[in-house]
């Protein structure tokens, strides 16, 4: 029993039958009236019987109407179909071409919408109605001799059109269900491109602090003593550097699936933008490199947002000019009502247009594979985008004119002071 019960499990309906289910009422609705019209017909031609089928056809209609309020299962259904239609065909001459009918009629339609399951109880029921019908129940004369075949061959016609209905919502799920497959091989497939290249960003970008790391700190172990204070400070400060660019990396790589997850903490108060962009900028853009940013931030800027996360921001947003921008990049912010509009803008070639659609994506970047020219995980942009909408902003990139790079994202302004951003302003 357990293992026909397995057999049976495999073989799970193709179609689920809750979405069709008022089509199904709808159907059969309309062919209990056609059946109640059939009788009516016969009566007022004179033919003997009709209480036979009208009855059946009566059980029918209250079982649609009773189906619509209980939601009955398709199971149920075919079994009450294969009961009325017994007990109408009992008076009609020919009735085996009827019962043909209604056996692949049965069959595929709970095949389709019910299963082997399914389709086991309903072809088990219809046999034992079988025998009650031929061996067990007394069978009344033959009746509708002169529209009987009408009757027949209309009856047949209607169950025949339920075998193609079951057969072509079968097909139509199979195609269905192939998209679907293809659709999942591609994106297990695009999965699995990406961690191969993930893990290669990783073995990369985290070899490269780790290796600089370890080789100031080798140096100052093993001739420390013939290096001057300035060299000693000069090592031990990029030592912390690259400690420090090494935790960003990983907090990267951390932030995204716990902000997913819900379980990366945002606790927003209200505090001033300006030192942290000037502290962020001074960071990344240290006095005497190649380049410079400027920051154009009036200390009435006030937001009410996470101060660590803003920072980590900023960050993202500057490392992402530092790396793609031109020489001059600049962070300002202007009033939008209750909220700031800041700006991290560059001079620089800009986003193509192909990619400005996926940029704000994990693991995406202006260039990949061997192309691949610039550091990080290309999580920057996407770790930003998580963080502006987890503390009720919004974020988007827009060209600079005439050349350069807009990225542009809202915070809510502090509530400390009467007024708007704009009145702040």
């Amino acid at each position: 029993m357990a293992n026909l019960r397995g057999v049976l499990d495999r073989f799970a309906a193709p179609v689920d039958f809750g979405p069709i289910r008022p089509w199904t009422q709808l159907i059969r609705g309309g062919v209990v009236l056609a059946v109640f019209l059939g009788c009516a017909i016969a009566y007022l031609s004179g033919e003997t019987g009709v209480a036979v089928p009208a009855v059946a056809a009566a059980v029918d209609l209250a079982h649609v109407l009773l189906r619509g309020m209980r939601r009955a299962g398709i199971t149920e259904s075919l079994l009450v179909d294969a009961a009325c239609l017994l007990v109408a065909t009992s008076v009609l001459n020919h009735a085996d071409q009827i019962l043909v009918a209604a056996t692949a009629f049965l069959l595929s339609a709970a095949l389709v919408f019910g299963g082997a399951r399914s389709a086991l109880i309903v072809m088990s029921g219809f046999g034992a109605l079988m025998v009650l019908r031929f061996f067990v129940l007394p069978v009344p004369d033959p009746v509708y001799e002169s529209h009987g075949g009408v009757l027949v061959w209309m009856a047949v016609t209607v169950l025949l059109f339920g075998v193609v209905v079951a057969l072509l919502a079968s097909g139509a799920s199979v195609a269905a269900a192939r998209s679907k497959e293809h659709a999942a091989h591609i994106a297990e497939r695009r999965a699995a491109e990406m961690k191969t290249e993930f893990v290669s960003m990783v073995t990369h970008e985290l070899r490269t602090p780790l290796t600089n790391i370890a080789g100031f700190a080798m140096t100052m172990r093993d001739a420390g003593r013939d290096l001057s204070p300035e060299e000693a400070d000069e090592f031990l400060r990029i030592i912390v550097g690259e400690a420090e660019h090494l935790a960003n990396l990983v907090e990267d790589v951390l932030a995204i699936p716990r902000l997913e997850a819900g379980r990366l903490l945002v606790e927003a108060t209200d505090f001033p933008l300006q030192p942290a962009a000037f502290r962020i900028t001074d960071l990344i853009f240290p006095a005497g490199g190649d380049r410079s940013a400027s920051v154009a931030l009036s200390g009435r800027v006030r937001v009410h947002a996470d101060p660590n996360r803003v920072e980590q921001i900023l960050r993202n947003l500057l490392e992402n000019a530092r790396k793609y921008g031109g020489d001059e990049i600049g962070v300002d912010a202007t009033p939008n009502g209750d909220e700031w509009v800041i700006v991290v803008a560059d001079n620089g070639p800009g986003v193509p247009a192909e990619h400005r659609d996926r940029i704000f994506g994990a693991f995406e970047q202006g260039s990949g594979g061997d192309d691949r020219t610039s550091s990080g995980f290309g999580l920057g942009l996407a770790v930003a985008r998580h963080l502006v909408e987890a503390m009720g902003g919004r974020i988007w990139y827009e060209p600079g004119f005439p050349v350069g790079a807009r990225f542009c994202f809202t915070l809510p302004a502090a509530a400390d002071k009467p007024g708007n951003a704009e009145a702040a302003a």
